[in-house]
């Protein structure tokens, strides 16, 4: 494992309110630094939330729970058959491109805001078969340090990680930044994903474009094949999007890039524009009519969703994104 310890870059913001012209800067600082702690904790509910998803048997992760700072969190059925869904989802997206794509060869992983995900390390253990060159997790100095931690102290963590795992502490607010630091850490030869689970709309929508454009454009070779795989909060203009928008908001995560990126079709005009040729999205609750009958019926027996139409309201404000950079067919997820 290779952490960039020389990016982590910790002011210490002396404070003096007497001085003009200061308790504006101070201010504005306080409140980044706040919603960077709300969206920090967001990762660690969604951690514990998924603990409590494998308890039910609905995902094999038998990693999860050690980055958790919440084992008693409860999900409705309804919340743990969504996170069945991305989380199978966003997977076999993975394993799919890898087996027709990079077939034998080398596989580069690339994870925006990679929170206490625990892809890498499923993967390690259960697809050996999958030749992973590079998986880079990008995320929040704090974050970082903190999962760097779990993993160091964390024996059965600790054996799977190789060389080829890079936690990265950056600012993805900072584009040009993430430039130079992928430039130096990833690989611009082989087929890469570009995973963003959740990242996105918390961001400016100029913002994600150009970290889509640079990556694509400057950080990669143009002909290298590349998928992105992308999960976002949608629809802000209904009425329970502007619940969902203003009740996150509260919380002190504004979702930034909704309003810009409100629909499938909008996420799909993005990836156009950035170069990606063949494109896939959809709401969450079209993705879920794509699982086979037998597979639904095995979820019902898990737990039954007592209010379907309540499914498919929350599910209709979620959009999953599959994109790549070649005119070819996209990988089959069901």
């Amino acid at each position: 494992m290779y952490f960039l310890g020389e990016e982590r870059h910790f002011r210490v913001l002396s404070l003096s309110f007497g001085v003009r012209g200061l308790q504006g800067s101070v201010t504005s600082e306080a409140a980044k630094i706040q919603t960077q702690m709300a969206l920090q904790q967001t990762a660690y509910s969604a951690c514990s939330r998924k603990v409590h998803c494998v308890s039910k048997h609905y995902l094999d992760d038998p990693f999860v729970h050690f980055f958790s700072r919440d084992m008693t969190i409860v999900n409705s059925p309804l919340m743990n058959r969504g996170t069945w869904l991305r989380t199978v989802a966003i997977e076999r997206s993975v394993l799919s491109f890898a087996r027709n794509w990079s077939a034998d060869g080398p596989l580069q992983v690339i994870s925006f805001g990679s929170g206490v995900d625990t892809l890498y390390f499923r993967l390690k253990k259960d697809h050996s078969e999958v030749n992973i060159v590079r998986y880079i997790e990008l995320d929040f100095p704090d974050l970082v340090a903190e999962k760097q931690r779990v993993i160091e102290k964390t024996e059965r963590l600790n054996q799977l990680v190789g060389p080829e795992y890079e936690l990265v502490p950056c600012d993805l607010q900072k584009p040009d930044e993430l430039r130079e630091i992928l430039k130096r850490v990833a690989r611009n030869d082989v087929p890469t994903v570009l995973l963003a689970e959740m990242v996105f709309v918390y961001l400016e929508e100029r913002t994600t474009t150009a970290i889509l454009e640079l990556t694509l454009n400057d950080v990669l070779k143009r002909d290298m094949c590349v998928l992105l795989i992308a999960y976002d909060a949608i629809r802000p203009n209904d009425r329970f999007g502007e619940v969902m928008v203003n009740s996150l908001a509260s919380s002190g995560v504004p979702l930034r890039g909704i309003k810009e990126l409100p629909t499938p079709e909008a996420h799909a005009e993005r990836c156009k524009r950035v170069g990606l040729k063949s494109v896939m999205a959809t709401s969450m609750r079209q993705l879920y009519l794509s699982v086979p009958q037998e597979t639904q019926e095995w979820l019902k027996k898990l737990e039954m969703v007592d209010d379907w139409d309540e499914w498919c309201i929350m599910h209709d404000h979620y959009c999953f994104v599959l994109a790549t950079n070649k005119a070819e067919a996209l990988p089959t997820i069901f």
